[in-house]
C-alpha cells in the first residue's frame, strides 16, 4: 500500500466517524436527553435541552464524569451552561473539579455548606479560577432554559429552605445529606425528580406532583426511600445510580419495595450509562448494556 492510499483510508475513517456522530446528533436535534452517567459509587447526570444545552448534576467520584460528557456531548462543544454540586461529599462532587478544568462552565449552583473539608476547599479554588457565575440554590427557585427556543426545559429548585440554608452555611448539619439540592426538572409532559442524597422524611414533603422518572435517593440506601414517596410520585422509570461498594447499596428493602410497585429499575452498576430521551410528549429509555 503506498503513501497517498494510506493518506486516503485514513481520511476516509475519520470523515466516516465525523458522520457517525454527527448523525446521532441530528437524531436528537429537538428533544431532552437527561443522561445517568456510570461513575461508580456515587451520582453524576447530564441534562441536555432540546437546543444543546448542557447541565452538568453532580460529578461523582473521581474522573468517569469526564468521560462520560465526552461520549455525550459534540466534540467541538468545550462549554457546559450550567454545573450543579448538590452537596460536598466526595461521591458527588470531586468529579466536577475535572468537568471545571476540561469545560469552561458559565454557571455554579451550590449551596456553600460544607464541612470544611480539603475537597471543599479545592473546589472553592476551582471555582474561583474559572472566573463563572456563582448562583446559591434555594427552594423556590426555577431556572428556565431555551424559554424562547420551542419546548421549554425548566427546572425547580425544592430544596434547601432559605432559612434552613442560612443556618447551614455557617453551622453545617452533621450529616451533608440533608443539605443537598433536590431538583424536579420538567420538559413539556415530562418531569423527574433528581434527589441527590436527601433523606427520604424531607423528601416525602417535597414532592407535590406525581412525575415519570424518579433517581432513588442515596443509592438505593433505604434511608432515602419508603413506601410514601413512591406512592406519590408514582414513577414509572426510576434510576439508581450506585457502583460496587460496601454499604449494601441498594437495599433489598429498597428493591423489594420498587419490585412490589412493578416499577422499572434501570441502575449504573449493572446497565451502565442510562439516558432517558424526550419529546415533551413521550419519553424512551435505554442503556448502554
Amino acid at each position: 500500500m503506498d503513501q497517498k492510499t494510506k493518506i486516503f483510508l485514513t481520511l476516509a475513517v475519520i470523515f466516516a466517524g465525523l458522520g457517525v456522530l454527527l448523525i446521532l446528533s441530528f437524531q436528537n436535534l429537538g428533544k431532552f436527553r437527561l443522561i445517568f452517567c456510570d461513575v461508580g459509587q456515587g451520582d453524576g447526570m447530564l441534562l441536555v435541552s432540546s437546543s444543546g444545552k448542557q447541565i452538568v448534576v453532580d460529578g461523582g467520584p473521581g474522573t468517569k464524569i469526564a468521560d462520560c460528557l465526552s461520549q455525550n456531548m459534540p466534540f467541538w462543544d468545550r462549554t457546559v451552561e450550567l454545573v450543579v454540586a448538590t452537596h460536598a461529599q466526595k461521591d458527588h462532587m470531586e468529579g466536577l473539579l475535572e468537568v471545571l478544568a476540561r469545560y469552561k462552565v458559565e454557571m455554579v449552583a451550590e449551596t456553600k455548606v460544607n464541612n470544611g473539608s480539603e475537597l471543599y476547599r479545592a473546589w472553592e479554588k476551582a471555582v474561583e479560577n474559572e472566573k463563572t457565575k456563582v448562583y446559591v440554590a434555594k427552594a423556590g427557585d426555577k431556572l428556565s432554559i431555551d424559554a424562547k427556543q420551542g419546548q421549554t426545559l425548566s427546572i425547580d429548585i425544592l430544596w434547601p429552605e432559605a432559612g434552613k440554608l442560612a443556618v447551614w452555611q455557617s453551622s453545617p448539619p452533621s450529616d451533608l445529606n440533608e443539605s443537598a439540592i433536590v431538583l424536579r426538572v420538567n420538559y413539556g409532559q415530562l418531569c423527574a425528580y433528581l434527589t441527590g442524597d436527601i433523606p427520604k422524611e424531607t423528601l416525602q414533603g417535597l414532592i407535590d406532583r406525581q412525575c415519570q422518572v424518579l433517581k432513588i435517593s442515596h443509592h438505593g440506601s433505604k434511608t432515602g426511600t419508603n413506601e410514601e414517596i413512591i406512592n406519590e410520585v408514582r414513577p414509572r422509570l426510576v434510576i439508581i445510580q450506585v457502583g460496587k461498594n460496601s454499604y449494601g447499596h441498594p437495599t433489598k428493602e429498597v428493591i423489594d419495595l420498587l419490585t412490589s410497585n412493578t416499577v422499572k429499575i434501570l441502575r449504573n452498576d449493572t446497565n451502565g450509562i442510562i439516558e432517558v430521551t424526550s419529546d415533551g410528549k413521550s419519553f424512551q429509555s435505554g442503556s448502554e448494556k
